[in-house]
């Protein structure tokens, strides 16, 4: 509790009538709500409470004086106020109680640059109000008036924005004038107040006493900032559930004192996007029981319009009322519910109706198949839109703190909170491998918070795991599913996590999700480019047109994102060459855990089980016709026919392996699907590898091939080709050129001592790609987009050069600008 020294401001005797002990229990402590509104508060002002009307004329609150008296009471209260804005008739009404403590809420101006503030002022009388309502245009005439009379006041919401943008000096006006802060406002995101605390514990008297001269200000009689807290409930729900701590006190005149001397601690909520969608339909029903003898002001299209314009993709919105009538058939029964009962009716319409929505997609391409059901997707989410919409005005709020916490706290301490959306995270999908890596070693660094997300049920696993609503086929893997998550969970969780980055490394349906709450709430984005989309379309449909459709769903996806990390430099270059307009790329590299994969495990006998003592020639990951194999295997068997020192090893599972193990027959061994020790032993025990695919955009197959010590040919096309030193570790050829792909094998069959000299390099090539540079240079990353200077851990910063100099922002040129020399890995497709 703070106590002690000068008090915060003073306080007046209350009248005579107030005096005298009043029969509380013994607890050592009394709690008090000290920001409430009522019906008395009359005509919305604030435009976030004209706002949850959704487009009604509505007041400030609909609940009755002596309805928030009680409410109040019921939470646990031991002293009531009402702190209506611009009036006490209400709190005038309740003025007879014991227990009951006349307030109000006063906007007052800044004269010099229009600022306002809202003030809570308690222990007035109505010729106080008058007088405090004509020092309104002056918040420096109501401060000395205020300290004159000696009337307690609170400073509400200090970091909430009404008017110009805050600046350090707006704030240290605040620090001057007001000895008292509400601390936790119930109605505030919990970042606001959150910032609130630590400007107010960053002040002392010293602090006081500089900003004042600075400002030319009297110096204050305050020598700290004390902290209160209050609900700041409009709806009739959520008074009492944050509240005011004060020592125990008799009655009013004490209670008063108590405050005065700033002997307070602020308890219970931080406002949240649920409490203030529930006081919305609250506010909306309210509005519409007191229009009832007239025709409603809103009617349900417009309600569907407000609603739509509170989301990132308003046009999907425009025109579906349908849903929005029966959310006013609904609210009767809403009001009535409790908070997580109303949250629960209204997300199990929606549920149900993205559920049927997707039931009727087929198992083909999700993303194709999905248009066919877009109309009853997009009605689904009509349900949830004004919790889309209350998320984003919280998201906005955020933003501004964030801004506001940078210019007064720039030295940062705390670790910043990143969440990383993956569809998939299981042993097969190479995209995984990535992210499970930094999962891994996320720990080992303080100066970043990651959260790995997926949708998916199971048992905890280090990861997020947010309920699936439907599933949809996982493209490529066959009998496998993705997740298609609640949007409103989606939103939820970051909220509450306060993600200040979000990472979407897959564009499956959780990525999809996350990228609209990351536009809703005005978060960074960074999307992860690993799959030619519209290659692998085209390989499933056989129809071109159908790869183009989804080529541009793909770029309007990841052009919504801040930054995209590509694989490598080749694929930003040909994004931009299909008009991919993004503004800046990031090269995020293949990362490989070389005590795994390592030359000293190769053995002696699994090299003769696998290969029969001839020379093995091995490929690693999904046995499919897109990955080249066909081409391999015709190739091969040409090559079998010239000499029987070779032998082909096929790593992998996939829906190619029982044909192409019909074409090759003998010539050739499948291990099926490995990993871990068993895999990297493979790796080790065999002696070239060769990687036939034209459309993987990373290749990690061909890293973990390098760092095992074996040298690799591979086509100069996508992420592979940046995987080795070509003509030092292996071959380079050109894309699709079967012939010199097998001439390069060849030549590397005929001589050992080239072998053995490639793969020495090939080991060294990869000693720089470890995930922990991996894990730094990201880290470093999400820094920069942040806003913040990069981690120490990462000397080049995201760039990755000895000089740290940025690139060219690529909205200037039309070549992309290609930072990060080794930021991060995952595989182009899910397979290896």
């Amino acid at each position: 509790m703070m106590t002690g020294g000068a008090g915060a401001n003073g306080h007046r005797a209350a009248t005579a009538g107030d005096a005298g002990a009043i029969g509380f229990d013994e607890r050592s402590e009394m709690r008090i709500d000290l920001h409430l509104h009522s019906y008395a508060s009359g005509a919305a002002t604030n435009w976030w409470v004209q706002s949850l009307g959704f487009g009604l004329e509505t007041r400030e609150s609909f609940t009755q004086p002596e309805d928030a008296y009680r409410m109040a009471r019921q939470a646990g209260m031991d002293f009531v106020t009402l702190t209506d804005h611009e009036t006490i008739d209400g709190a005038l009404t309740l003025a007879h109680k014991h227990d009951f403590l006349v307030g109000e809420e006063v906007s007052a101006v800044f004269p010099e640059d229009g600022t306002l503030v809202d003030v809570l002022v308690y222990g007035l009388d109505a010729a106080d109000h008058r007088e405090v309502q004509a020092r309104r245009s002056d918040v420096y005439a109501l401060v000395r008036y205020l300290r004159e009379m000696r009337l307690t006041h609170v400073l509400a919401h200090p970091m909430f924005e009404a008017g110009p943008p805050l600046d350090r000096a707006a704030i240290e006006k605040r620090l001057v004038l007001f000895g008292i802060w509400e601390f936790i406002n119930g109605s505030r995101p919990a970042a606001q107040n959150r910032l609130t605390r630590d400007v107010a514990a960053s002040v002392g008297p010293n602090e006081l006493r500089q900003m004042a001269s600075a400002h030319g200000l009297p110096a204050p009689r305050h020598r700290f900032i004390a902290g209160t807290a209050g609900s700041d409930d409009h709806g009739g729900i959520y008074g009492g559930h944050t509240y005011t701590v004060v020592p125990k006190v008799r009655d009013r005149t004490e209670l008063l004192a108590a405050l005065a001397a700033g002997e307070v601690r602020p308890g219970g909520e931080d406002g949240s996007a649920l409490k203030m969608a529930h006081t919305g339909f609250k506010i909306t029903a309210g509005a519409f029981a007191e229009e009832k003898t007239a025709p409603p002001i809103a009617s349900p299209a417009v309600m569907s319009r407000d609603i739509a314009e509170r989301t990132p993709f308003p046009r999907l919105f425009h025109g579906r009322s349908a849903q929005a009538e029966k959310l006013l058939d609904y609210l009767p029964l809403l009001t009535n519910l409790t908070t997580s009962q109303i949250r629960s009716a209204i997300v199990g319409l929606y549920e149900k109706r993205i559920a049927n929505a997707l039931t009727t997609t087929g198992d083909g391409f999700p993303a194709l198949n999905l248009l066919t059901s877009l109309g009853s997707f997009v009605d689904g989410h009509v349900f949830i839109a004004p919790f889309i919409g209350v998320h984003g005005y919280f998201g906005r709020e955020g933003q501004k703190t964030g801004a506001l916490r940078r210019q007064l706290i720039p030295d940062r301490t705390d670790p910043l909170k990143v969440g990383v959306f993956v569809d998939a995270m299981d042993e097969i999908h190479g995209v995984a491998t990535m992210y499970t890596n930094v999962q891994r070693l996320r720990a080992l660094r303080a100066s970043a918070r990651i959260s790995l997300v997926q949708c998916a049920s199971g048992e905890d696993d280090g990861t997020v795991r947010l309920r699936p609503v439907a599933t949809l086929p996982m493209p490529l893997y066959e009998g496998r599913t993705l997740g298609v998550p609640s949007l409103l969970d989606v939103l939820d969780h970051i909220a509450d996590e306060g993600y200040e980055i979000l990472h979407i490394a897959t564009p499956g349906p959780l990525g999809l999700a996350a990228l609209v709450a990351g536009i809703t709430l005005g978060l960074p984005i960074v999307g992860s480019y690993h799959t030619e989309f519209g290659a692998y379309a085209e390989v499933l449909s056989g129809d071109a047109l159908v790869a183009d459709i989804v080529e541009v769903l793909v770029r309007e996806f990841y052009q919504r994102c801040n930054v995209v990390a590509v694989p490598s430099t080749s694929t930003a270059l040909a994004l931009r060459s299909r008009g991919y307009q993004i503004d800046r790329f990031e090269v995020l590299k293949n990362g490989v855990d070389t005590d795994l994969f390592d030359p000293r495990r190769r053995d002696s006998a699994r090299w003769t089980e696998l290969g029969g003592g001839r020379t093995v020639l091995l490929y690693a990951g999904r046995v499919s016709r897109e990955k080249g194999l066909e081409r391999l295997a015709g190739g091969y068997r040409a090559l079998r026919a010239r000499r029987d020192d070779v032998h082909l090893v096929i790593a992998g599972e996939g829906p190619y392996r029982r044909e192409l193990g019909a074409q090759l027959g003998e010539t050739a061994t499948f291990t099926g699907f490995l990993q871990g020790e068993e895999l990297a032993q493979t790796f080790a025990s065999c002696d070239i590898f060769v990687f036939p695919s034209t459309t993987d955009t990373l290749g990690r197959a061909v890293a973990e091939a390098q760092a095992s010590g074996l040298p690799a040919v591979v086509y100069g096309m996508g992420g592979p080709r940046e995987c080795l030193r070509p003509g030092v570790s292996g071959y380079v050829v050109d894309a699709g050129n079967e012939h010199d792909l097998l001439t390069h094998v060849a030549h590397l069959l005929d001589d050992p001592l080239l072998r053995s000299r490639m793969g020495r390099e090939a080991r060294a090539f990869t000693s720089t790609l470890s995930w922990e540079n991996v894990l730094d240079g990201l880290i470093a990353l999400y820094r920069d987009v942040a806003g913040l200077s990069p981690s120490r851990s990462s000397p080049g910063g995201v760039n990755g050069s000895e000089s740290g100099e940025r690139a060219d922002d690529t909205s200037q040129r039309r070549e992309p600008a290609l930072v990060g020399a080794t930021v991060g890995a995952g595989e182009i497709d899910g397979g290896r």
